[in-house]
């Protein structure tokens, strides 16, 4: 009876996006298949609609006569599995980054359909862009912050050998920033010229993103050069207000944001989120998807 009541709700679900997305005029339908149940589900309105059927194996394809979209979501938590799913999907072109679809999947951890979400690709997935930091930057160059916003969401996506890493970006205002702080470890950027250190570089890129596992913060000069890494900093923390939840990285970022002109931007061990603070304040939030997490379900 239990199973009966289920597809009927999983049929009466795929009806329904099929005339939301007719309405709102939204072209494609993505549907997270996790069973037969499901792609019988869709059967009927299939050939109404642009469907994007995506499964976790192929096994399941073996028995579903259309085209599918295989992702090895099984790994990646429920709360992370859309964003995941989506990510392959736009690497793949099925998707472009302008367009609005309609996603319908399982949020409870039944592989029947339970949740239905409408998603502007470019708006909730695309990267930090040049007009999101424009009213941020006021000392600091856009294309700089941008440059660094980019690779701390690359360090939050990627991880180092398949284990999140969290870490700290200082840019700009750089001798007022060197006095509230001090170094823990060798400089590994001290002795090269500066065009050899300028955080433009895919090759620098590399280095940080290695350096990115030790602990401490990263000093980037206004003019893009690693000043240094692995830097433990000391500003006056009286006039920061605790950010719940977060720990002493964002709280060091908070307060180095307030006693200099710098923007500090983190990322997260835990949670993978780049934060962007300017004048004592978390003005950005970025949040990621990590596809080497190990937890399910």
């Amino acid at each position: 009876m239990l199973q009966k009541k289920n597809g009927r709700e999983t049929l009466a679900l795929i009806e329904e996006a099929s005339h939301i997305a007719e309405k709102l005029k939204i072209k494609k339908i993505l549907v997270v298949c996790e069973s037969l149940a499901v792609w019988k589900a869709i059967l009927p309105v299939y050939t109404k609609n642009q469907f994007i059927i995506v499964i976790p194996s192929r096994r399941l394809a073996e028995n579903i006569t259309v085209e599918t979209f295989i992702c090895d979501f099984n790994s990646v938590t429920r709360s992370d599995r859309l964003q995941y799913i989506l990510r392959s999907i736009i690497e793949s072109g099925k998707v472009i980054q302008d367009e609005r679809i309609l996603c319908v999947y399982s949020l409870s951890g039944r592989r029947l359909l339970d949740t239905m979400r409408i998603v502007w690709i470019e708006r909730f997935y695309g990267l930090i862009t040049h007009h999101d930091l424009k009213r941020i930057g006021k000392h600091v160059p856009v294309d700089l912050l941008l440059h660094v916003a980019n690779l701390a969401i690359e360090i939050a996506q990627e991880g180092r050998e398949g284990s999140p890493v969290g870490t700290l970006f200082v840019v700009g205002d750089t001798e007022k920033v060197l006095e509230l702080s001090k170094s823990m470890i060798f400089n590994p950027f001290r002795g090269y010229p500066e065009d050899e250190r300028k955080i433009t570089d895919p090759k620098v890129q590399e280095s940080v993103k290695e350096l990115s596992r030790i602990d401490g913060a990263f000093i980037i000069k206004e003019n893009g050069a690693v000043h240094a890494a692995g830097m433990y900093l000391f500003p006056d923390a009286d006039n920061i207000t605790p950010i719940k939840g977060l720990g002493a990285r964002h709280a060091a970022a908070s307060a180095i944001s307030e006693n200099t002109a710098a923007i500090a931007i983190t990322v997260s061990e835990s949670t993978g989120t780049v934060r962007i603070f300017s004048c004592g304040k978390p003005i950005k939030t970025i949040r990621t998807y990590r596809p080497y997490t190990n937890k399910r379900n």
